[in-house]
């Protein structure tokens, strides 16, 4: 994982809340409707943006700082280019049908590592690869077994 720090513009909306621009990011644009919920988005907003360019072997900016007609703010965030999902997705109920568990376990299983997904508002989206490996693998029902931890 690299370590980045950098540089955001708020600016004030008329109907209320923030835009939000990365200025060493160019096109990486969000919004928030408090300073702390335009802070958060941005560094999301950021972290993608950098991991895309990790992954496609793209030089990332560094970070400058400058001085802006606004509020700014610095944002931290760690990445790499694992955290860019690819490949076909389902949905999180698709993927509990494939494996015959609830729609929960499978988030569980993706905050764990074990399947490859994530989340948009309020929908979670699972690989079709990580599900096949998944099944692929045949895991047993319940709590792995004492003697298969040790």
């Amino acid at each position: 994982m690299e370590k980045f720090i950098y540089q955001i513009v708020l600016t004030p909306e008329d109907g209320g809340g923030y835009s939000v621009e990365v200025p060493d990011l160019p096109g990486c644009f969000t919004y928030g409707d408090t300073v702390e919920d335009a802070a958060s988005m941005a560094a999301d907003a950021a972290k993608t943006y950098v991991a895309s360019l990790m992954a496609n072997g793209e030089d990332v900016p560094s970070p400058t700082v400058r001085e802006v007609d606004g509020t700014a703010l610095m944002v931290f965030f760690e990445v790499d280019s694992s955290y860019i999902v690819s490949g076909e997705v389902v949905s999180a109920a698709e993927a509990a049908r494939m494996l015959g568990v609830s729609a929960g376990r499978v988030t569980h299983m993706i905050d764990s590592g074990v399947l490859q997904g994530y989340r948009r508002g309020r929908r979670t989206y699972v690989t079709v690869e990580s599900v096949e490996e998944r099944i692929a693998s045949n895991p047993g029902a319940g709590r792995p077994k004492a003697a298969a931890l040790a």
